[in-house]
C-alpha cells in the first residue's frame, strides 16, 4: 500500500513536468523570404506581439495546418490574430529551395496568404529541440512572442480545447 501512495505524487510530478515542457521552449532565430519574396526574421519580425505560428513538416500535413487557421478564424476580416504558417525543412540548397518555394507559391493564389507563409530552411532537429517539439508526424500550433518565448503550444490538428489554450495565450 505504501508503494502505491508514493507512486501517485511521482506520477503527478511527471505529468506536470511534461505539461511544463510544452511551454518552456524557445523559438530559435531564423530568417528567409515569404512566398511573395519579402524578407522576414523570426521571431523578432513576427507580425504581432504574440503570434500564432503553425509549423508543419510535410506537404501531407497541409489539411491539419489549415484546420488551425480555419478553426481560429484567422482569415475573418474582423480577426485580430497575428499568424504565420511555417513549413520547417532541412536546408536543401539554393536550387531546391527555389523549386519548393515555386511549387508552394503556385498552390497559394492569394498574395495575402502567401505573405503569411514563412518557410524555415534550417537544421530541423535543432530547431525542434529548441522549441520542445518531439515528432515530425504532428503539426504544432504555437503562440510565440517577439523575443522567442513560446507561451503555449499544441500538437496535432485543431481542437476546441487546444484553440482555447492558444486564444488565452494570444490575449495575455
Amino acid at each position: 500500500m505504501m508503494k502505491k501512495l508514493l507512486l501517485i505524487p511521482l506520477i503527478t510530478l511527471l505529468q506536470m513536468t511534461g505539461a511544463m515542457a510544452l511551454t518552456s521552449g524557445h523559438f530559435p532565430s531564423v530568417s528567409g523570404k515569404d512566398l511573395n519574396e519579402k524578407p522576414w526574421d523570426a521571431p523578432s519580425g513576427f507580425p504581432g506581439e504574440h503570434t500564432l505560428v503553425v509549423i508543419g513538416f510535410e506537404e501531407e500535413q497541409q489539411g491539419g495546418i489549415d484546420s488551425w487557421f480555419n478553426g481560429m478564424n484567422v482569415h475573418d476580416p474582423a480577426s485580430r490574430i497575428s499568424w504565420i504558417e511555417m513549413p520547417l525543412i532541412n536546408n536543401p540548397g539554393l536550387v531546391m529551395r527555389w523549386i519548393i518555394n515555386t511549387g508552394m507559391r503556385g498552390g497559394i493564389p492569394s498574395k495575402e496568404v502567401r505573405a503569411h507563409v514563412w518557410t524555415a530552411y534550417t537544421k530541423k532537429k535543432a530547431f525542434m529541440e529548441a522549441c520542445g517539439m518531439t515528432s515530425t508526424k504532428d503539426i504544432y500550433a504555437l503562440v510565440v512572442d517577439r523575443s522567442g518565448k513560446i507561451i503555449a503550444m499544441e500538437s496535432g490538428n485543431y481542437s476546441k480545447k487546444g484553440a482555447e489554450v492558444l486564444r488565452k495565450a494570444l490575449q495575455d
